[in-house]
């Protein structure tokens, strides 16, 4: 811009010497003062149209550095929400195999034989019966709110968990609900809640199979509240204590970030 202006006022300065020297000369005739006078102006038309050009290109190039802006921070969403629902999908089928395994290891109930058969049991039982039917309600309960929590309706899930949790303390999945709890809570930015929720499970229940994953969402949660020291901490204790699981690449990714 600064060039195309020094070239008018050259190409200007340049016709008024011109003009001065047919003056002083007494040569110019009025003609030739008009025709000078167009050229000033066509030279003029020519630099604002310039400029109008230089302008554009200048916008062009401006859009074309935000849009590249724009699509830089759009891959970069996009990548981190695929490893969000990667980790989920991963957690899901973790939370999976370990109800399969329970079920397997779990011991057939075996119905006594009818009263009027022979070698009934005539006794009665030393303790209470079971009450298949709490039990059925509390896998019902957790499934609920495992359905919920998988269509991230996180605050509906939440609340299921914990009346499964309140109703069943000693379930079989009770450590589950627990870390799904603290994972809702994560998954809806309420990080304060979240890591209150997963040192409570591993107070109670150190050697959970989600001891990993629950350490992991709460160094993910210190980083995210900024506490970057602690994050750090929690980040090296999965890296330590669970090598070799997802959580564990995971943690020693974000230790870079750190």
């Amino acid at each position: 811009m600064k060039y195309l202006k020094t070239q008018k006022i050259t190409a200007i300065a340049a016709m008024a010497v011109i003009c001065m020297a047919l003056l002083v000369t007494g040569c110019a005739t009025k003609r030739d003062i008009e025709a000078i006078n167009d050229r000033i102006s066509q030279l003029e038309m020519n630099t604002r149209q310039t400029n109008q050009l230089v302008a554009r290109i200048d916008t062009v190039i401006a859009a074309g550095a935000e849009a590249d802006l724009k699509l830089r921070n759009d891959i970069r969403y996009s990548s981190e929400e695929l490893a969000r629902q990667m980790t989920m999908l991963l957690e899901n089928y973790n939370d999976l195999m370990t109800r399969i395994d329970q079920l397997l290891k779990a011991k057939p109930i075996i119905p006594p034989p009818p009263k009027d058969s022979p070698g009934a049991q005539t006794d009665k039982p030393a303790g209470p019966p079971p009450n298949p039917a709490s039990d059925s309600l509390c896998t019902n309960t957790y499934d609920s709110a495992f359905t919920l929590m998988r269509g991230a309706e996180y605050e509906k899930a939440v609340t299921t968990f914990k009346t499964y949790l309140a109703s069943c303390p000693n379930h079989e999945n009770a450590d589950n609900a627990m870390y799904w709890v603290g994972y809702c809570l994560y998954s809806s930015d309420k990080f304060t809640e979240a890591i209150a929720e997963l040192k409570e499970l591993l107070t109670k229940h150190p050697n959970s199979p989600n001891a990993g994953r629950a350490l992991y969402h709460q160094a993910r949660c210190n980083q995210e509240l900024g506490k970057k020291s602690e994050a750090r901490k929690l980040y090296d204790k999965v890296v330590k204590d669970h090598a070799g699981t997802f959580e564990a690449k995971q943690a020693a990714e974000r230790l870079k970030e750190l």
